[in-house]
């Protein structure tokens, strides 16, 4: 199904959001842009003193892995402040082909798991690589958000590795969310969500705006677990992508729009 004439609905955070719009737009899309997640750096408190002990030992660390993209960006920044030549001792690590990207971006070679696999599999594709499987006594730490998914550092814990996270941001809803929703007036053709919290935030803002109708639109996710979710949230007609990469949620938005529902 070609894009041309359509009109999607993107509820990503909005400095994440630019390209994706973009490349739908160069196919002919209509895009609606309405931020339904916001990302939050950790700026005071015991959570921001947990950050900066983190990257002061972060000589001590064995390996290090990045969850996603803001954890890159936001790690980087920390660790560019106090570590201006990194030091050789750790191992690097990401989830996800974007996240790996961004950490090449800034100079850091890494490994991750499956090429193609779903996002719901990308940490399972991780903790399979053979460097991962023997980290009896090694030192982990994990760069995420606040209250992120303990899956990983669950399982190093019970290879025996020694884990900790440094959390440097916090998911939101944005302030202005549900008064945008409230006065958006269309109907989309499809609706895209990136993620289970984004997902939240948005059926969240159609019960708080009215907006009902848009439970009717079909709508993208960025994995099974999340589409199943969305269709116990009231939403009527799911397409799981492969992952939340930009490809495979174009090719997901494609499909659903191709579907007879």
């Amino acid at each position: 199904m070609e894009l041309a004439g359509k009109r999607i609905l993107v509820t990503r955070p909005r400095h994440q959001a630019d390209g994706w719009c973009r490349a739908l737009r160069d196919a002919g899309a209509s895009v609606d842009h309405i931020p339904m997640l916001a990302i939050e750096p950790i700026e005071n408190g015991a959570p921001l003193q947990a950050i900066k002990r983190r990257i002061l030992d972060f000589d001590q660390v064995d390996r290090a892995i990045f969850v996603s993209q803001n954890a890159v960006q936001l790690g980087c920044d920390w660790l560019d402040r106090y570590w201006p030549q990194l030091p050789i001792g750790p191992r690097y690590y990401a989830i996800g082909a974007a996240t790996a990207r961004a950490l090449r971006e800034h100079g850091i070679d890494c490994q991750r798991g499956g090429e193609t696999a779903p996002d719901t599999m990308d940490s399972e594709a991780l903790l399979a690589l053979p460097e991962l499987r023997d980290v009896a006594g090694e030192r982990v730490l994990i760069f995420r958000g606040s209250g992120g998914r303990p899956r990983i550092g669950d399982a190093l814990r019970q290879r025996g590795a020694r884990v900790d996270y440094c959390e440097l941001y916090r998911r939101a809803l944005p302030g202005t969310a549900e008064r945008q929703l409230a006065d958006y007036t269309a109907q989309p053709d499809a609706i895209a969500v990136h993620s289970g919290e984004t997902l939240a935030n948005l059926c969240h803002c159609i019960d708080k705006s009215g907006r009902r109708a848009l439970l009717r639109a079909p709508l993208v996710c960025p994995s099974e677990r999340v589409a199943g979710r969305a269709r116990e949230l009231g939403f009527a007609h799911t397409q799981a992508a492969l992952n939340a990469g930009d490809n495979a949620m174009t090719e997901a938005l494609r499909a659903a729009l191709a579907r007879d529902w």
